[in-house]
């Protein structure tokens, strides 16, 4: 089974809890997924990386596996962080981690940094070129409330610049009590994109399978 990256239409959009949750259902399912952070900034004050650390509230490692290759300390983009650490990210240590992490499980879900047009080196090297690097597909979470036809649409028709194989949207923070807009964001986003709506995700910080068990099916029909 291959692996998948799960991109945003921009930071704190809900990715983690996605990748978390949907790890969890998973591996409940009898599926060895685990989730995979490349690159993080904003380590917490004891020095660990906050994507790979809510990762381990719901499943144990295996001995030797990589969640987060990179991490630095400021709370910035990628290369600007690496720049002032007077690091270098190079993506052929992330392939090497990914590749590991392959070997040793049924799935990889790798998460991105921030939004889709994130840099990781410079202006020519970001995450459109690592997810291509990876060779894996992509779902991309939005956030269901206003602003997301624009944001979406647009992150859609950039991914598709770049080359990427974007095989869904997963709308976060979906109300209980949606308003009319809300409601015909879904239609309107599958149109506009041109890729299908597999889920909509109420608004959540703890990570919950139940609220991933509806997306299960069309998730793992998606990396056929």
């Amino acid at each position: 089974m291959p692996g998948i990256f799960v991109t945003g239409t921009h930071s704190n959009v809900g990715k983690t809890t996605f990748v978390t949750s949907l790890v969890q259902a998973l591996r409940e399912k009898g599926i060895d997924a685990v989730a995979y952070k490349p690159v993080q900034c904003g380590a917490t004050e004891e020095g660990t990386s906050p994507d790979a650390d809510r990762y381990r509230d719901v499943y144990d490692p295996e001995l030797g596996d990589v969640l987060c290759t990179y991490l630095f300390k400021p709370k910035v983009s990628p290369h600007l962080a690496a720049s002032m650490e007077e690091r270098l990210i190079e993506p052929e240590r992330i392939l090497r981690d990914y590749e590991f992490l392959e070997k040793m499980h049924d799935l990889v879900i790798v998460e991105g940094s921030g939004g889709l047009a994130v840099p990781l080196i410079d202006e020519s090297y970001g995450i459109p070129e690592l997810m291509n690097d990876l060779g894996l597909p992509g779902i991309l979470v939005a956030d269901a409330g206003v602003g997301t036809l624009n944001q979406t649409t647009m992150t859609a028709a950039y991914a598709k610049q770049k080359n990427i194989d974007l095989r869904g949207i997963v709308l976060n923070r979906y109300p209980d009590f949606p308003s009319i807009g809300i409601r015909h964001n879904p239609e309107m986003l599958e149109r506009t994109t041109g890729l299908p709506v597999i889920g909509k995700v109420p608004e959540t910080e703890t990570p919950d399978p139940d609220l991933y068990r509806d997306i299960y099916s069309s998730f793992l029909e998606m990396l056929r």
